[in-house]
């Protein structure tokens, strides 16, 4: 069967992850359409076709519209998108049969209650769509309560860089802030481990308002290299609850790819990846850590997870 890859949105964040899917599926897919705005940052493979999307909504929608046009003509009926917005999503099934397609879209901050909005249409999309999801409580969601096709599949584990981590005179724990974390949780963590050093990966406008200021043993980044997660400890994931009991942290993968220990609240999330990855993902104690032992003692293969998971995606998808 024909199949047809396309990322339309390509968000920074997701490049590695974009790569990471053209690198081991690129050969069952005919064309890969990607946003233009990225294309210095993945790697050259002949069939990717870079198109300038546009931001208007109708714009973007007629975009897309013409594509499955094409497709149809070309009688390629197979389509994964790798990402999604609903919004346009039930535009393009305003304006074209999509029960022709059999279309696959990843899941990733798509179903997020506080955006009550989108979170709502997702209900009337058409419903041959199939929905892969990286979390079970996603499953659960689309099957039973959305009355929705959904297929859970893992998140991919990608190391970038292959340096060993280096030993620091003082321990440095990595706190990711960008989106949706529980500014009380992260007082009370850096309150109890005075000892430790904390830098917090923040946006911009938090950066700006002084956000932790008044802790000494706080540092605050726009962004970091990857290279940099050879120099911390540990790392602690702050999620909102809300928001993560139907998503994935994309930071707990990289954690767990350069074997570092992930400490979290007593969430849906943990419980989740706490039976998974037994020897990263360790429960917040309230305790102090500065005296804890914090190396990974054994480490997960990632290339045969990774070989696993594409092997199930592939099943699913070209079946």
């Amino acid at each position: 069967m024909k199949s047809i890859l396309i990322d339309y949105l390509t968000p920074s964040g997701h490049v590695p992850i974009i790569d990471f899917y053209i690198k081991h599926l690129n050969k069952d897919f005919k064309f890969i359409f990607l946003n233009k705005r990225i294309k210095d940052k993945i790697n050259k493979v002949k069939k990717i076709k870079y198109l300038n999307f546009k931001n208007n909504l109708f714009l973007k929608t007629y975009q897309l519209v013409q594509l499955f046009h094409d497709f149809k003509k070309q009688k390629i009926k197979n389509i994964v998108l790798l990402s999604y917005e609903p919004h346009i999503l039930f535009l393009m099934g305003l304006l074209i049969d999509l029960n022709y397609f059999k279309i696959f879209v990843f899941e990733h901050d798509t179903l997020n209650p506080k955006k009550k909005l989108k979170f709502f249409i997702i209900n009337f999309l058409n419903k041959n769509i199939s929905h892969l999801v990286y979390n079970l409580n996603s499953k659960k969601l689309l099957i039973d309560q959305l009355k929705r096709k959904a297929i859970f599949t893992n998140h991919p584990i990608i190391k970038i860089f292959n340096n060993k981590s280096s030993i620091q005179n003082k321990k440095i724990v990595l706190i990711p802030t960008r989106h949706h974390f529980d500014k009380a949780n992260i007082k009370n963590f850096i309150k109890k481990n005075t000892e430790l050093e904390f830098n917090i990966l923040s946006k911009k406008s938090n950066i700006k308002k002084g956000l932790f200021n008044n802790f000494n043993n706080v540092k605050l980044f726009e962004y970091i290299h990857e290279k940099y997660m050879k120099n911390i400890s540990f790392i602690y994931l702050p999620i909102d609850e809300e928001v993560y009991k139907y998503r994935v942290s994309a930071w707990l993968y990289k954690g767990i790819a350069y074997n570092k220990k992930i400490f979290m609240e007593n969430n849906s999330l943990y419980k989740f990846e706490k039976k998974r990855f037994p020897n990263n993902i360790f429960l917040n104690s309230k305790k102090n850590l500065s005296t804890k032992y914090l190396a990974v003692k054994n480490k997960i293969n990632s290339n045969k997870y990774n070989l696993l998971l594409i092997n199930d995606l592939k099943k699913s998808i070209f079946k």
